[in-house]
């Protein structure tokens, strides 16, 4: 009887210890939506931006996730449909994230990495700043007139008042976790969100190499100091190529296959605007009417545009050229931002203009040629 006895409480801990084992080698991620949010299945992506995994609600209504994590890094989950996009840090643990409405306020239960770096979210302070940022935002903008640029500026300055806010909470928590006695990836991952002028490619590099000589391998720092390296790549390039330089010429196809040349339209045009912009970039979409405007006005008189898309997908890409309706040269390149045309201008970010006059001279770029300021710098130059 004691041998019996002594079999099944054996047999218990071996089944007992086989489960936490399990418990900590595999992750369970459990999403759940509010009615009003209707989709009818999810992503998960992972912090490339890449496709782990899609599955479709169960019969509760619940969006379940198994696997494996080589490590603890940042992912997401995804439904382009609904604009969805929920970020967090998957490992090995059960979590579980609960959007609460359709604003996308999220309640997320995660593992050990998660709940150090997303720490700030448990903030009162900011969660109630969080919530009032977007309430402000919504009643500013709802059925603001875009193109009155006054209200426009004091709808900005009202929202940004309290934005500000929010992202200082953000920022301190996580250089805590950095200067605190925290897991090595913990610190790795905080260091690639901060988003400070102080924390410059050259720190966060030294942070990542310090870091992972404390985990060994890791493939989300090694994707992240390539990243890096590449942005300071861009930001070294970006510097050659500012008001008063010469533009560097580009190569793309249309939506028909043929090459268009930047140099070509140069030429031709007194003034040409060489514009950066992708069909899942919001603020390139809405500077689209702005440029629809400055092309009505200013094409018979010496004025042409070049769209070059950092697409991905040449179908997504066309479809936002049907749906937007835009009549001037646009061009797709391969590689996105990594395309070495692309590179050459120091692209870190989307949109991105140029104002080429018909010397080769940049003579305006970026913020001069968004929303009331484009209109007001092109009459400087075309009469």
């Amino acid at each position: 009887m004691k041998n019996s006895t002594k079999t099944f409480l054996l047999t218990i801990m071996a089944f007992f210890v086989a489960s936490c084992s399990k418990e900590k080698s595999e992750y369970q991620l459990t999403a759940t939506l509010p009615k009003e949010v209707k989709v009818d299945s999810l992503y998960l992506l992972d912090y490339k931006g890449e496709k782990i995994k899609g599955v479709v609600a169960d019969k509760e209504g619940k969006f379940v996730f198994t696997g494996k994590a080589a490590e603890a890094a940042p992912a997401g989950i995804s439904n382009e449909k609904a604009h969805l996009y929920i970020p967090f840090i998957l490992e090995n643990a059960d979590i579980a994230i609960d959007v609460k409405d359709t604003d996308m306020n999220t309640d997320i239960k995660g593992g050990e990495i998660h709940n150090i770096v997303y720490g700030y979210e448990k903030d009162p302070k900011y969660a109630k700043l969080n919530l009032e940022r977007r309430k402000v935002s919504k009643e500013q903008f709802t059925d603001l007139d875009m193109t009155d640029e006054k209200k426009v500026e004091e709808a900005r300055k009202i929202v940004n008042t309290v934005g500000d806010q929010v992202y200082k909470i953000k920022n301190d928590y996580l250089k805590k976790v950095v200067a605190d006695d925290n897991p090595p990836m913990a610190k790795a991952i905080a260091s690639t969100m901060i988003s400070d002028r102080d924390y410059t490619a050259e720190k966060i590099l030294a942070r990542l190499a310090k870091y992972k000589k404390e985990i060994g391998k890791s493939d989300y720092i090694t994707y992240y100091e390539k990243m890096m390296n590449e942005f300071k790549e861009m930001q070294d390039n970006a510097e050659n190529v500012t008001v008063g330089s010469t533009y560097k010429d580009i190569i793309g196809k249309d939506r028909n296959g043929k090459d268009i040349k930047l140099s070509d339209l140069v030429a031709k045009n007194k003034y040409t605007i060489l514009e950066f912009w992708a069909s899942w970039c919001g603020p390139c979409r809405g500077e689209i009417p702005n440029l629809k405007k400055a092309y009505a006005k200013y094409n018979s008189k010496g004025l042409e545009i070049m769209s070059v898309s950092l697409d991905s997908k040449n179908d997504a890409w066309i479809k936002a050229l049907d749906d937007e309706k835009t009549i001037w040269p646009n061009v797709i390149v391969d590689g996105e931002f990594r395309n070495p045309q692309v590179v050459n201008y120091g692209i870190t970010g989307i949109p991105a203009s140029y104002l080429i006059d018909q010397d080769g001279k940049i003579v305006a770029s970026n913020y001069d040629l968004r929303e009331f300021d484009l209109d007001r710098t092109l009459s400087k130059f075309i009469k």
